[in-house]
């Protein structure tokens, strides 16, 4: 099995071609809690500037400097990096990045003098990646049943969005260490991946198997995060994905991921619970769940978004 490319090069919502796109996109969601885009949305120049010089420049700098990068609001939420079973493996993160003034207090960090022409790069990137998430979430939604374009409008604006930068260095030791990032479900509504050149990017299909996303110009993923899963009262599960390097080259990708704004909470939309598809999700506050999928009991637990605030609990484990 594999993920077809589904390419929206110059789609309009309504004109010719977005119904047979639409549909294309929520089939692939709907069966591999992914889809790969070929688009137009990002600019090319934006891109190319923020791999190629933004990145580097920002990943040079110590680690005592990069642990600057905290947040209050998740764990796992600032600087990630020197963990065990992650080789080379480092990341940094834009909160509620259509924030001109977050992107500068970022880059000061770094640059106390500040750094225009990063902030101009990534707020680009981060402002052109936005309006493909939205077009393609847009797509999932209509293409599941959703009409109503004030319920659409709403979910949007209740998003915050958060742009993660992640290394992946290379590594002198054998096979083992090449799995950069374990295999994992995100917590949030979704996230777009958007990979440069080097492979990495696997995702665990409807049958088992793995499917390694290539790092092809002018695409992306989407993949479909837990919250996700309440929205759409599991229409659309969370994917199971990780990042593998085999060819042990430096690789670098950024990431948008999407939240409810504090105080917002999540519930299945009216139009994806009926006769034939009960509610399985309690309306939930995002951020309580975060910090529960990270407490012990939520490491335990086979499903931790079930645990958390599903209808229907897990099946407890039978006494040995």
């Amino acid at each position: 099995m594999e993920i077809k490319k589904i390419d929206l090069r110059g789609l309009k919502p309504g004109g010719p071609g977005w119904d047979d796109a639409r549909d294309a996109v929520t089939a692939s969601m709907v069966a591999n809690s992914c889809v790969v885009v070929q688009h137009d949305g990002l600019n090319r120049d934006i891109r190319q500037v923020l791999f190629g010089r933004a990145m580097p420049e920002l990943f040079a700098f110590p680690v005592e400097t990069k642990r600057r990068n905290v947040s209050n609001d998740v764990q796992y939420g600032g600087y990630i990096g020197q963990l065990p079973g992650m080789a080379g493996y480092e990341s940094m993160s834009i909160e509620d990045v259509p924030d001109h003034g977050r992107i500068s207090d970022f880059a000061k960090l770094f640059w106390p003098q500040g750094n225009p022409a990063f902030c101009e790069t990534s707020a680009g990137f981060a402002r052109d990646a936005i309006q493909l998430e939205r077009t393609v979430t847009k797509m999932v939604l209509e293409g599941l049943g959703v009409r109503d374009k004030h319920a659409l409008d709403s979910h949007h604006d209740r998003l915050r969005y958060t742009l993660r930068m992640a290394y992946y260095g290379s590594s002198p030791e054998d096979d083992a260490a090449k799995m950069s990032m374990p295999e994992h479900r995100d917590y949030v509504m979704t996230s777009m991946i958007v990979q440069h050149q080097v492979e990495g990017l696997e995702v665990q299909l409807k049958d088992g198997s793995w499917f390694s996303v290539p790092p092809e110009p002018d695409t992306c993923a989407i993949v479909a995060g837990s919250l996700f899963s309440v929205v759409t009262n599991g229409r659309v599960q969370a994917c199971l994905h990780r990042v593998r390097t085999p060819s042990n080259r430096d690789r670098f990708s950024a990431l948008l991921g999407c939240m409810p704004t504090k105080g917002c909470m999540v519930r299945a939309m009216d139009e994806f619970v009926d006769e034939g598809h009960p509610l399985m999700y309690h309306p939930c506050d995002p951020y309580e769940y975060v910090s529960f999928q990270y407490s012990e009991e939520g490491r335990k637990s086979k499903d931790a978004l079930k645990s958390f605030c599903g209808v229907v609990k897990d099946e407890p484990a039978e006494a040995a």
